[in-house]
């Protein structure tokens, strides 16, 4: 594929600002996106109560948790409760929807014990792959997802005609900047169906509500119902009747909904309890998902027990394409072992979009001589060093904090994002050098992340070798993890420390042709 030098310089330029614009916000999403990826495990990992092996063929009992609930304070007649179970574990979390805030509380459907919630460690590292405490979080991923898009395709117009020469070329020995373009191309090229892939679906998802109100304006009349309905996630609105009735058993409720649903089985993932003792009262229930498949739920009339709407009725295509991205977005197909790939390629992906930034550098001032290129290299150490050892950081405090302390899981998410702003001013210190904050930040997060492993093995009773005997998987996947991510943060640190030779690739060996030579 020849091009000319005026195309050649357009992609060179669309591929490498939109890359550097999109870069440290696209770090942060698949850097968080590990963590998404085992969110499951690191809910179980995170809290010690749930370090208990599930029964085998004991489904939790809905009416006993809404007793226990009960037991702990008073529930007036149309109060909300949602009840949360866990495939890995047999805990259930309950959440208590009150006028001024929503409690949530860890309980033991075969003890009976309820715990507070005591850890958020994988919620808010699973929230901030798609910046969610951030005003417009979410829409800002979608955009972020769009410009990689448009990378990918730069890319893969620029280097399209050398693509059989480069695909395998990996020189470690030689100076930086060209170890890092021969990384960029080939980590590229081997992620670029994974990344194509999770840019597409990403995009899909996080911008689905913004295009959805730009429907609703433009083609609806501004009734945002109707674009509710065509995506399938309409909702039933009940008001309370203002008098009490006798309710069925939410097992029962659960039963009836099964029985409505054809191909809903096992224990629902979710049950939605609303306006308790009141003669309007009624459940949702929702049944555990198969992957890339139909969802299965049923709105139940908690009073006569017949079902008011369920996935059969309001189904939808775009419900279902919608569905079908989220699986492939999250790894909810092709068993365990996809997990550990997506984390890999979202590793690789990570050290495209650094060394992506590297070679901008070097190839544009190579002595920084100019203050901004100073800054992106500096931000770039910062955010991406800074995320890794602020992850440990997470980690070690889920450890380290006293389990009784009050507001833990606030202090948790504290220590994260104080270490995070700490590693990015240290980055910006004029007096210090990017390298050896890299070094730094990366060293420390490695003896942190081995560090929570010496600690498990020495102080707890399910640990990296004794987690897969006990019954506990997530946990021994949560640990094996932490493994990688301690390997991964110490390679990365020996990497930078190491010197490297002087040698100097003549100028006809350069990462990227020039337009003359583009159009030869």
């Amino acid at each position: 594929m020849k091009l000319s030098p005026r195309t050649f310089r357009i992609q060179w330029d669309v591929h490498a600002w939109a890359g550097v614009i999109a870069s440290l916000f696209l770090f942060v999403i698949f850097f968080c996106g590990i963590f998404a990826l085992f969110r499951e495990e690191l809910e179980v990992w995170q809290e010690p109560a749930f370090h208990v092996a599930p029964p085998h063929g004991q489904p939790p009992s809905f009416d006993a948790l809404l007793a226990r609930v009960k037991q702990l304070g008073p529930m007036p007649t149309g109060s909300h409760v949602g009840f949360l179970t866990h495939e890995e574990t047999r805990l259930v979390t309950a959440y208590l929807f009150e006028p001024k805030e929503t409690r949530v509380l860890w309980m033991d459907p075969v003890t009976g014990a309820v715990l507070p919630e005591r850890s958020r460690l994988s919620s808010e590292l699973y929230w901030m792959h798609f910046f969610y405490r951030v005003p417009w979080g979410m829409e800002l991923t979608g955009v972020v997802s769009v410009a990689m898009l448009v990378v990918l395709v730069s890319g893969l117009v620029i280097h399209l005609k050398d693509l059989r020469q480069q695909w395998w070329r990996f020189r470690p020995g030689m100076k930086l900047r060209f170890s890092s373009s021969d990384a960029h191309k080939v980590l590229g090229v081997f992620g670029l169906p994974f990344t194509a892939m999770l840019g597409w679906t990403g995009a899909v998802l996080c911008l689905a509500a913004l295009v959805g109100q730009g429907f609703t304006a433009t083609v609806f009349d501004g009734n945002p119902n109707r674009v509710t309905e065509l995506r399938g996630y309409t909702q039933p609105v009940r008001t309370a009747a203002g008098r009490e009735a006798p309710m069925l058993s939410l097992d029962e409720l659960v039963s009836r909904a099964r029985a409505a649903v054809p191909g809903a089985e096992g224990t629902p993932r979710y049950v939605d309890f609303q306006l308790q003792g009141d003669a309007n009262a009624w459940a949702a229930i929702y049944f555990q998902m198969a992957p890339l498949g139909a969802d299965h739920f049923a709105f139940m009339d908690a009073v006569s027990g017949e079902p008011f709407g369920t996935s059969i009725e309001t189904s939808t295509p775009t419900f279902f394409l919608e569905r079908v991205f989220f699986d492939l977005h999250a790894a909810h197909y092709g068993g365990l072992l996809l997990k550990p790939l997506y984390a890999l390629l979202a590793l690789a992906m990570c050290a495209v979009l650094i060394t992506g930034n590297l070679i901008w550098l070097e190839r544009r001032d190579a002595r920084r001589a100019h203050w901004g290129n100073r800054l992106l290299e500096r931000l770039t150490v910062g955010v991406s060093a800074g995320l890794a050892f602020a992850s440990s950081v997470y980690f070690t405090a889920n450890r380290a904090l006293p389990w009784e302390a009050a507001r833990r899981g606030d202090w948790e998410f504290g220590l994260f994002l104080g270490a995070w702003g700490f590693a990015v001013v240290m980055a910006l210190v004029p007096g210090l050098s990017s390298r050896r904050v890299g070094i730094g930040l990366c060293g420390a997060a490695s003896a942190l992340f081995v560090g929570v492993l010496a600690s498990d093995v020495a102080l707890r009773e399910v640990n990296l070798f004794t987690a897969l005997a006990r019954g506990l998987p997530s946990v021994f996947l949560a640990e094996l993890l932490l493994c990688a991510l301690a390997l991964g943060c110490g390679g990365l640190a020996w990497g930078l420390a190491r010197k490297r030779p002087a040698e100097v690739l003549p100028e006809r060996m350069e990462e990227a042709p020039t337009p003359s030579r583009a159009s030869a």
